[in-house]
C-alpha cells in the first residue's frame, strides 16, 4: 500500500509542480501510506490482544460501539503476549525470526506442495486491492482524493493569477494546520481516521513551504528552513505523544531534506552538520524510548549520504579541524542507537540486533575517515586502533551484563574490534588494505545473517567479499622494498582468504539454514579462500626469494598449508578441509618436475630439508585420513611412493653423474637401480611394516609394483637398445657391467613379484604363461642388445644398428645365442613338462637353421659362419638327444607362492 502511495504521489507531485518534486512528492505518498499501516496493526494487535486474554471480541464492542464501528475487520492471532501499554506498535519485526525465539502462534497444518511464489505484479495488485478493501475505505480513499485535489489547486493557482499568490498559499497551508488540529483532536476516538489527517497535514505544510520557496519565491531561505525545521518538530512531539513511528520518519526526514530543498549553494558546512547533529540527537533521543528500526535507517541513510556528497564535492584538507569532529560525533550517535535498539525490544525479541546499523556504521564511517586521513601520517592505522579499542571496550562491557540475550551484540563487536585492532598494524605500515577490510565486513555479515537466520546479510557479506577481491585485483601499483609478511600486499589477500574461509565454515556449520541457491556457496568460497590464502603465499614468495630457496618457500609453505588444513578438519569437525590436505600431493608432483628442470638437482640448497619436511608432513596426513571414508588413499599411497621413488633417482643419477664425469652410462644407471631397489625393499622389509604396508596391502603389493613393474620394462628396453653400456672408466665385460647388471636385477625383481602376487593376478584375468612370456620376450632382447653390446666393444663395431645389422660377427653371434636359447628352452620345457615353452624354443631353433640357410649360406667361408654353423649342428644333436618331442601334459596352471 505504501508503495501505491509513493508512486501516486510521485506522479501527482511532477505533474502539478514539476520534476523538482518528484522525490519530495514520492516520499509524502509513501509515508501517508506508512501511516494508515500503522494505525492498522494497531487496531489488528489490539483485537488480538483480546483474544489471547480470551475476552471475547463481541463484548468489547458492545462496551465502545463507536470504536468497533470503526474497527470492524477482524484479524488472525497475534504472537506478543503483554499489556496494551508495553507493545511498541511500530516495531519491525524481522522478516526471518530466530530459531531460539519462542513462537507462540496457532498455524494450520502446513500444505502438500509448495505455493508458487506471487510475482511483482500479483504482489502489486493484492497490495493494491487490500488497501481499498481492508479498514475505513472511505477515509482512504478521501486522503488520495485531498491530496490530488490540494496539488491540483496549487497548480491551478499558478495558472490563474485570480488571488495573490501569497495569499493562495496561505490558504492551503491554513488547511493543513486545520487537518493537524482536526487529526490531534480525533485521536482518542477515531486513531486511524486521526493519524491519516496528520500524516497529510504534515504533507501538505511541507509542500507549501516547498512551493513557496522553489516555485514562487515569496519565502526567503532562512525563513523557509525555520519553518520546515518547525515542523520538523512539531511532527516529532505527535509521533511521541501517540506512539506513531511513521509520524517521526516523515518528521525525520523532512528536517534532512530541509537545507537540501532551501540551499542556495553559499552555505556552510559547519552550520550544515551542526543543523544535522541536533537532527540525529532527536533520532538518538527517540531511539532512548522506541526501537523504531525504520526511523533509525532513514536517519543513518539520509546523514551518510548527504555528507558522502559534500564531501565528494567540496571537502578540502584545511576543511578536517571542522569536519572530523562531526564525523566521530554522527558515528558514535549510530553506534548508541544501534546498542539502543537490541535494549528496547520486547522481552520475548530482547537481543536483536540491526545488522544494517551494526555494520553498516563502521563499514560507512571508516570509508570517510580514510578519505578524511590519506594525506595524515599513519592517520588511518591510529583511527583503525581506536576504532578496534572502543568496540572491544564496548563488548567487554556487553559481556560483563547479567543479561544473556545481548551476547550476540557482544559477540559482534568484539568481531569488529578485533577486525580493527588487526588492521591497525599494517595500516600503520601501509594504507592499502581496504578491500582486506571489506572482506572481513563481508565475513562478519554472514556470521551475522546465520546467527539470526537471515538471508539478506549473508547474499550482502558474499558480495562483498567478491567486491573486497576485485578492489584488490583493480589496484595494479605494487611497492617494493617492504618487510616480508608484514605489508599490505600479503596481509591484504591472506586476510581476504581469511574471510572466505571463515564464512564458508559457518555455512557448513549451518548448512540447514541454507536456501537452495545457496548449497553452491559454502563451496565456493572456500576454494575462494584458499585460492587467496595460496595466492597470498606465493605472491610473496615470488617476490622475496629467488632460485633454489624459492622453490624450498613453496615446499614448506605448501607442507603448512595442507598441515593446517588437516588441523581445521579435527579440530572443528570440519570435513571441507579434507580437499586440502588430499591436494598435497597433486601440488608436490609438479612442483617436483619444475624444481628438475629448473635446478642442477633436486636437493639443491635448503631442498634438501625442504623435500624430507614436504614428503614428511604427507605421509603425516595419509596417517591422520586412515580411517576416512569415501577417500581413495590408495591412489594417494601409490603416488606418494612414486614421487619418493623419483626424488631419490633423480638425485643418485646426478650425484653418480658428478661422480663420474663424461660417462653417460652412469647417469642411467640409478634410472633403473633406484626403482628396482625400492620394489626389493618393498617385497622384503616393507612386508614387516604395519602401516603402511600391510594396511595397504593391494595399494602397494599390486597397484604400486604395477606400476614399477611397467616403469621397468620400458626403461629395461629402451636402455637395451640406446645405450652401448661404455662404464668408462671400467672395462667392458659381458653380463658383468653395469647395464646389463641392472636390466638382469629388473628381470629378477619382476619374476619375484608374480611369486608374490601371482594368485591376485590370476584373479584379475592375467594368466602365468601371459605373464612369464611377456619376461621371456623381454630377456630375449635384452640378450640380443647384450650380444650386441659385446661385439661394439670386442669387434671393433660402431653402436650403430645399420653398421651392426652388416657385422658378419654379429650376425654368427645372434645364431649361436638363438641356438643356445632355444635349447635351453626345450630342455626346461620337457623338464617342467611345459609344452608352450618348449614349443617356443624350438621354434626358435627352426628360425635359426632358416637364418642359416637362407642368409648366411654366402658367407660360409668367414671364421665366423664356420663356428656359427658348427655350434648350431652341435646343438641341434644335443636337443634331439635329450628332447626329441614335446612333453604330452598340457602347461600345468603355476600360481604364486605368496599372497597379495
Amino acid at each position: 500500500m505504501a508503495y501505491i502511495l509513493a508512486i501516486l504521489g510521485g506522479v501527482l507531485a511532477t505533474g502539478a509542480l514539476g520534476l523538482e518534486a518528484t522525490v519530495f512528492g514520492a516520499l509524502i505518498g509513501y509515508l501517508l501510506g506508512a501511516v494508515y499501516q500503522q494505525g492498522q496493526r494497531l487496531q489488528r494487535l489490539s483485537q488480538e490482544l483480546d483474544q489471547l486474554k480470551g475476552v471475547p471480541v463481541e463484548s468489547r464492542r458492545q462496551e465502545t460501539p463507536k470504536a468497533a464501528h470503526a474497527h470492524s475487520t477482524a484479524a488472525p492471532p497475534s504472537r506478543l503476549e503483554a499489556e496494551p501499554s508495553e507493545i511498541d506498535f511500530d516495531l519491525e519485526l524481522p522478516d526471518e525470526p530466530e530459531a531460539s525465539t519462542p513462537v507462540p502462534v496457532h498455524r494450520s497444518p502446513p500444505p502438500a506442495q509448495e505455493a508458487p511464489q506471487p510475482t511483482l505484479a500479483s504482489r502489486l495488485a493484492g497490495m493494491l486491492q487490500a488497501y481499498f478493501s481492508g479498514g475505513n475505505l472511505i477515509v482512504r480513499v478521501g486522503i488520495i482524493v485531498l491530496f490530488f485535489g490540494v496539488a491540483f489547486l496549487l497548480k491551478y493557482a499558478a495558472d490563474n493569477s485570480y488571488l495573490p499568490i501569497e495569499l493562495r498559499l496561505a490558504g492551503v497551508a491554513l488547511s493543513g494546520v486545520v487537518m493537524l488540529v482536526l487529526g490531534w483532536r480525533l485521536r482518542q476516538r477515531r486513531i486511524l481516521y486521526a493519524l491519516a489527517l496528520q500524516g497529510g497535514a504534515v504533507g501538505v505544510l511541507y509542500l507549501t513551504v516547498f512551493s513557496a520557496l522553489r516555485l514562487y519565491s515569496v519565502l526567503p531561505a532562512g525563513l523557509a528552513f525555520g519553518l520546515l525545521l518547525l515542523f520538523v518538530v512539531l511532527a516529532t512531539l505527535l509521533a511521541l505523544l501517540q506512539d506513531a513511528a511513521s509520524l517521526a520518519i516523515l518528521a525525520t526526514a523532512g528536517g534532512f531534506l530541509a537545507p537540501v530543498l532551501t540551499s542556495t549553494g553559499e552555505g556552510s558546512h559547519v552550520a550544515l552538520f551542526s543543523y544535522y547533529l541536533l537532527l540525529n540527537a532527536g533520532v538518538l533521543s527517540i531511539a532512548w524510548f522506541k526501537a523504531w528500526r525504520l526511523l533509525n535507517l532513514v536517519g543513518f541513510a539520509f546523514t551518510f549520504v548527504i555528507a558522502g556528497i559534500w564531501g565528494y564535492r567540496y571537502y578540502q584538507p584545511e576543511f578536517f579541524a571542522t569536519t572530523e569532529p562531526f564525523l566521530v560525533a554522527f558515528f558514535l550517535m549510530y553506534l548508541a542507537i544501534s546498542v539502543l535498539f537490541a535494549l528496547r525490544q520486547p522481552p520475548n525479541l530482547r537481543g536483536l540486533i540491526d545488522a544494517t546499523l551494526v555494520f553498516g556504521v563502521p563499514l560507512v564511517s571508516a570509508a570517510l575517515q580514510a578519505a578524511l586521513v590519506k594525506d595524515l601520517p599513519f592517520g588511518l592505522a591510529y583511527s583503525a586502533l581506536a576504532l578496534g579499542a572502543l568496540y572491544l571496550l564496548l563488548a567487554m562491557l556487553l559481556f560483563r551484563r547479567a543479561d544473556g540475550a545481548l551476547r550476540l551484540l557482544a559477540e559482534t563487536f568484539l568481531a569488529i574490534g578485533v577486525v580493527f585492532t588487526t588492521l591497525a598494524v599494517p595500516f600503520a605500515l601501509e594504507g592499502r588494505l581496504t578491500s582486506a577490510f571489506w572482506a572481513l565486513e563481508g565475513a562478519a555479515m554472514i556470521w551475522i545473517g546465520i546467527r539470526q537466520s537471515r538471508r539478506l546479510p549473508r547474499l550482502f557479506g558474499s558480495v562483498l567479499q567478491l567486491l573486497a577481491g576485485l578492489l584488490y585485483l583493480e589496484d595494479p601499483h605494487w611497492v617494493y622494498g617492504q618487510t616480508p609478511l608484514l605489508n599490505s600486499h600479503f596481509l591484504g589477500a591472506a586476510l581476504i582468504g581469511f574471510a572466505g574461509l571463515f564464512s564458508a565454515f559457518w555455512l557448513d556449520r549451518n548448512s540447514e539454514q541454507n536456501e537452495s541457491y545457496e548449497r553452491l556457496s559454502a563451496p565456493l568460497l572456500f576454494l575462494w579462500g584458499l585460492a587467496w590464502w595460496l595466492g597470498a603465499g606465493l605472491q610473496e614468495l615470488d617476490r622475496f626469494t629467488y632460485g633454489s630457496d624459492q622453490w624450498t618457500g613453496i615446499l614448506v609453505f605448501l607442507a603448512v598449508t595442507a598441515l593446517l588444513g588437516d588441523r581445521a578438519r579435527v579440530r572443528f569437525e570440519w570435513p571441507r578441509p579434507r580437499m586440502v590436505s588430499l591436494a598435497l600431493l597433486p601440488a608436490l608432483l609438479p612442483v617436483a618436475l619444475f624444481v628438475w628442470l629448473d635446478q642442477p638437482h633436486l636437493l639443491a640448497g635448503y631442498l634438501l630439508i625442504a623435500w624430507p619436511v614436504a614428503l614428511a608432513g604427507q605421509y603425516l596426513l595419509l596417517w591422520r585420513l586412515r580411517d576416512g571414508e569415501g577417500v581413495p588413499l590408495d591412489v594417494w599411497h601409490v603416488g606418494s611412493l612414486g614421487l619418493l621413488t623419483f626424488l631419490l633417482t633423480a638425485e643418485a643419477a646426478w650425484q653418480l653423474d658428478q661422480a663420474v664425469a663424461g660417462a653417460r652410462l652412469w647417469e642411467m644407471i640409478p634410472w633403473g637401480a633406484v626403482p628396482t631397489l625400492i620394489g626389493l625393499l618393498l617385497l622384503s622389509v616393507g612386508q614387516r611394516l604395519a602401516w603402511p604396508v600391510q594396511r595397504h596391502i593391494i595399494a602397494y603389493n599390486v597397484k604400486a609394483m604395477a606400476v614399477l613393474a611397467v616403469y621397468l620394462l620400458g626403461w629395461a628396453m629402451l636402455a637395451n637398445v640406446s645405450s652401448p653400456g661404455n662404464p668408462w672408466p671400467l672395462d667392458y665385460m659381458p653380463l658383468l657391467n653395469p647395464l646389463d647388471l641392472t636390466i638382469l636385477f629388473a628381470l629378477l625383481l619382476l619374476a619375484r613379484w608374480w611369486q608374490q602376487v601371482g594368485d591376485w593376478m590370476v584373479q584379475s584375468g592375467v594368466t602365468s604363461g601371459q605373464y612369464h612370456g611377456l619376461l621371456g620376450v623381454a630377456f630375449f632382447l635384452w640378450c640380443n642388445g647384450m650380444v650386441a653390446r659385446s661385439v661394439h666393444h670386442w669387434g671393433g663395431v660402431p653402436f650403430d644398428a645399420g653398421l651392426l645389422f652388416q657385422s658378419q660377427v654379429l650376425q654368427a653371434s645372434i645364431a649361436v645365442l638363438w641356438a643356445v636359447l632355444g635349447l635351453s628352452c626345450m630342455l626346461a620345457g620337457n623338464r617342467f613338462r611345459l609344452r608352450p615353452l618348449w614349443l617356443a624354443g624350438a621354434g626358435l631353433m627352426g628360425l635359426v637353421v632358416i637364418k642359416l640357410f637362407l642368409f648366411d649360406l654366402s658367407n660360409t667361408g668367414t671364421v665366423a659362419r664356420i663356428v656359427a654353423f658348427i655350434g648350431v649342428g652341435l646343438l641341434l644333436m644335443v636337443v634331439g638327444y635329450f628332447s626329441p618331442a614335446p612333453p604330452r601334459d598340457a602347461e600345468p596352471q603355476v600360481a604364486g607362492e605368496g599372497k597379495a
